[in-house]
């Protein structure tokens, strides 16, 4: 009797952490999906919308000021977007501290010259369902989800690099 209780306990807690999970997978942007769109205040006061960056090449990525990868993926991201903005490459990064000075003061520490949005109410966030940071998704000239990439390592800018190659052929 006492091993059938277990047994189905341990099912009972399987279903629930699947379920748990499972759903919070199952919405948000992913792969193959056509990218949220949202309009959002950059650090300069402007307003920027994703669709109307339709026909570029977007990395869209979320970030904050204490992640420790963020610190590695900006200035990589600042390298790329001067090498390839002129040919169809445009960088929205979300920003998710709750303090625009804070995002503003690393911004410009790292000399960053695409798009700071900021999203202190984490709406940005939690519309593109972000569970790790930094995050960023490839959205291509159709708006469509072309990958997102979790974390950033050594292997990240190869990737990056023939992806964005890969995207901008079409």
């Amino acid at each position: 009797m006492n091993k059938m209780m277990n047994k189905r306990k341990t099912i009972n807690l399987f279903l629930s952490v699947l379920i748990f999970f499972g759903t919070g997978l199952a919405h948000g942007a992913g792969l193959g999906e056509k990218a949220p769109d949202f309009t959002g205040k950059t650090l300069g006061g402007k307003n920027v919308k994703l669709s109307e960056l339709r026909g570029h090449i977007v990395l869209l990525n979320f970030w904050g000021t204490w992640c420790a990868p963020c610190k590695e993926e900006l200035p990589y991201f600042n390298r790329i977007y001067g090498k390839y903005k002129g040919v169809g490459l445009e960088i929205l990064a979300v920003n998710v501290d709750k303090v625009a000075a804070q995002a503003a003061g690393m911004s410009g520490a790292l000399g960053l010259t695409f798009p700071v949005v900021l999203d202190p109410s984490g709406d940005l966030f939690n519309l593109y369902r972000i569970r790790n940071m930094p995050t960023t998704f490839v959205v291509g000239k159709d708006g469509m989800i072309h990958s997102v990439h979790w974390g950033f390592g050594p292997n990240d800018p190869p990737r990056y690099e023939s992806e964005i190659k890969n995207l901008l052929k079409d």
